[in-house]
């Protein structure tokens, strides 16, 4: 099933693995409690949350979310509430509301690629335009991560650890070499590891595949060997 709305609140947020419980406005359903793993989750964000309604002894029907994306604004209302959140540094109600006015329909360009038409609104240095068109733009190649990760078959829960690690370049340093993950996703296997990397285009012979598939392999019998000898 799936879920598409605005993150109205968030009631609870581990900064540890992402885990959070959040109020999601939707057209359907009205206001609906999710919880689930969702990294860099901010209020006013527009995602569809796929997953299942769950029912908590203590907090009634909920939505459990298994896999998310985020969806960009699609109406200037939308867009007005995504700048004034915490997904654009120096950009509270007021001054998204200026922003909107002034720029309507190109919004989304003139930020990107023309920042410095911000210092228009009062307020806005030049040091300041170029801080939030990085900070909008840095938003953006989060969520790719998000979504780059969910595509390979690995679940958003890690897209935070992939992030302090990689930083915005994540995609392309997993795209080099997804074996690297396996040193750096705690419970990740190499099965799984294996099957994106051959998804996104590696090779049977890659080097890194065979040196992970022999760790792998010499990890596993390490396993048995010790199993055996504890039942022994």
């Amino acid at each position: 099933m799936e879920l598409e709305g605005q993150i109205e609140a968030i009631i609870y947020y581990n900064e540890i693995n992402s885990y959070t419980i959040a109020k999601l406005k939707t057209e359907n359903v009205g206001e609906m409690t999710i919880v689930g793993y969702l990294p860099f989750i901010n209020i006013g964000d527009n995602i569809t949350a796929y997953g299942e309604y769950v029912t908590h002894r203590d907090y009634g029907k909920q939505f459990k979310v298994s896999t998310f994306k985020k969806n960009m604004p699609e109406t200037l209302e939308a867009l007005e509430r995504y700048l004034a959140s915490e997904n654009v540094k120096w950009v509270g109600p007021k001054t998204a509301k200026k922003i909107i006015n002034e720029f309507g329909d190109n919004t989304i360009y003139i930020i990107e690629h023309e920042p410095e038409k911000l210092e228009i609104i009062k307020g806005i240095t030049h040091e300041k335009a170029l801080e939030i068109s990085d900070s909008f733009v840095e938003s953006r190649e989060l969520w790719k991560i998000v979504s780059f990760l969910e595509e390979i078959g690995i679940s958003s829960s890690h897209a935070k650890k992939v992030y302090d690690l990689y930083g915005i370049d994540a995609v392309e340093e997993i795209k080099a070499d997804p074996y690297k993950l396996i040193d750096v996703v705690k419970g990740i296997s190499f099965k799984t590891i294996d099957e994106a990397a051959l998804k996104i285009g590696i090779n049977n012979d890659d080097e890194q595949r065979i040196i992970y598939g022999i760790k792998y392999g010499l990890l596993l019998a390490t396993y048995n060997r010790t199993y055996l000898c504890y039942k022994i």
